[in-house]
Parts: structure tokens; sequence; C-alpha cells
């Protein structure tokens, strides 16, 4: 929007339908700039074979055909492939619409492991190499998607109601929120850890909706950039045909004791739990024992 305002423009268009939810987000931005909203496709109701006939009338180089009309979508973190028959949920989608990862069944047949680190939440290093953001995503998308990791096949529930087959590409994301979540549960207190798939739902939601401005969203962010300051540390993975399994993980900020958890450790005195069971779930007790005697009762 900074550039729109900086040409003078007055309007932004689009080339959105009027059937997804691209359109909202980006009407939602462009109207908080104060600009109007050009959306042709959506405003003459046109269709994806006129489009591509238009461009062929008028020799415009487009990579879909009526018989293949892919709707593609991508930047670093996702491909996303819709339209034509993939539309169909019952349709089995053929593997020409995946360009970043093999199919499981031509994936190498020897696993790959992967240690990734991470500072504050944030991946940092792969096997001991130090990359930025934007590389290290790179890195993982082509070394996880020739092992045929991070492909979805789902059905969305659009903002405006209806239901649509989505096909997504994702293999670095696949394998950096395995990681980065099972960190979290070593890191994170069992209450921080229930809380936040709370957050993580809500502040999922609000993003696909687009509603970057909402308070919430603000909201939602500063209490997960607070748990993320403990985030720190390191994770080990196997990727292998389509599949990603944890094999380790270690933290300077792990809530974890090895003396306190072992069987063979004496530092917590085992009869002091004894006290915790006698109420344990001493309402639940009182509930089952007022039922037995009910029942008998009634008989």
């Amino acid at each position: 929007m900074s550039i729109a305002k900086k040409e003078g423009a007055a309007a932004v268009a689009h080339g959105c339908t009027g059937k997804g939810n691209d359109q909202l987000r980006f009407d939602l931005i462009i109207r908080g700039a104060g600009l109007e909203v050009v959306a042709p496709i959506r405003e003459l109701n046109l269709t994806r074979d006129w489009e591509i006939e238009y461009a062929k009338q008028h020799k415009i180089p487009v990579p879909v055909k009526k018989g293949k009309p892919w709707s593609m979508d991508e930047n670093c973190w996702s491909r996303s492939i819709e339209g034509g028959k993939l539309e169909d949920p019952a349709y089995h989608p053929p593997e020409e619409i995946y360009l970043w990862t093999v199919s499981p069944q031509k994936a190498p047949d020897k696993p790959e492991i992967l240690n990734i680190m991470f500072e504050k939440g944030v991946p940092v290093a792969v096997n001991g190499k130090k990359m930025k953001g934007y590389d290290l995503i790179q890195h993982l998308n082509l070394v996880a998607g020739k092992h045929g990791v991070g492909r979805n096949d789902m059905i969305e529930d659009r903002i405006l109601g209806l239901k649509a087959r989505e096909n997504y590409e994702h293999p670095a994301a696949t394998v950096i929120l395995a990681a980065h979540r099972d960190l979290e549960s070593l890191v994170l207190s069992r209450e921080e850890i229930a809380f936040k798939r709370i957050v993580d739902d809500k502040w999922s939601e609000l993003a696909y909706m687009g509603l970057v401005y909402e308070p919430l969203y603000y909201a939602l962010n500063s209490f997960i950039d607070t748990t993320q300051e403990r985030v720190n540390g390191t994770v080990d993975l196997e990727i292998f045909k389509g599949s990603v399994r944890i094999l380790g993980r270690t933290s300077p900020n792990a809530l974890y004791s090895d003396e306190l958890v072992s069987f063979d450790s004496t530092s917590l005195d085992q009869c002091h739990a004894i006290g915790v069971s006698q109420y344990y779930g001493i309402q639940a007790r009182m509930v089952h024992a007022l039922r037995e005697k009910n029942t008998k009762f009634i008989k």
C-alpha cells in the first residue's frame, strides 16, 4: 500500500474471485489504507474458462489450460493448488500438481536425520549450520521435499461459508512446526501448553481471515512472544517416505530433571504422593459411589 500511496494511486486492483478468501484479505488492507478496491473478476462475474480464452486471444502467456486450469499460489512457506477437477473432493490429484515434493513412493529408501536449532522460538540453524530465515526455509523445502514430506489434501471451510477442496505443499513448514511443537512441550509449563493450544487456534483463525488489524490479534501475539522467550534448544528429527519422526530434544530451559523423574532416584520421597493420591479424584469417586448406590436402590 505504501507504493500505491507513493505513486498517488486512488485505487488498487486485484484478480480475486467473489468466492474465495483472498478478496476479503486484500479488500481489508486496501480499504484500511484509504484506497478504492477494483476487482474485475468479481465485479464482472468472469469465469476461469473466459479468462483463459481472453488471454489466448490477446496472446497473453498463461501456464494453464482449460483441461487443467490449476490455480496455484505460493510463497517460500507454502504452495496451494486448486481449481478444475481438484474442486471435486473425491477426485484423486495427479502427481503433476506437485512441484516441491516427490511422492513418498519415489522418495529415497534411506531416512535422513536433521537437527534444528531454535532461539526464542525461531529456527536459526540446521545440522549446526546457521542460516537466515529465508535461506533456512528454502533449504528445508528442498531437503524435506526430496523425502516426500509436506503434502496436505484438505476440505477448507471458507470465510463465506463455502466448502472447498485444497491441496498444499509445505515441506519446510511441516518439519519446522513439528520440531517447534516438540521443543515447546519440553520448556513450557502444562498450563502454558494447554492455553497456547487455544491461542494458536484463535490466532490461526484471525490470520486465515486476514483480520490483522483486530486488537485481539495483537494481544495474542503478545502472549505468544512471551512464551517463545524460553523456546531455545535443538530437536533431532528423522524424515523418511513422507513422514517426520522426532528422535530427541534438548534445551537449557527444559522443565525436566533427570534427578527428579528417575525411578532410581530418592530426591523426592515417594511416600509424599500418598496424601495426594488420597484426595485425587475424590469428587469423581463420590459421584461414582452415589451412582452405584442409587442403581442398587432402584433395582
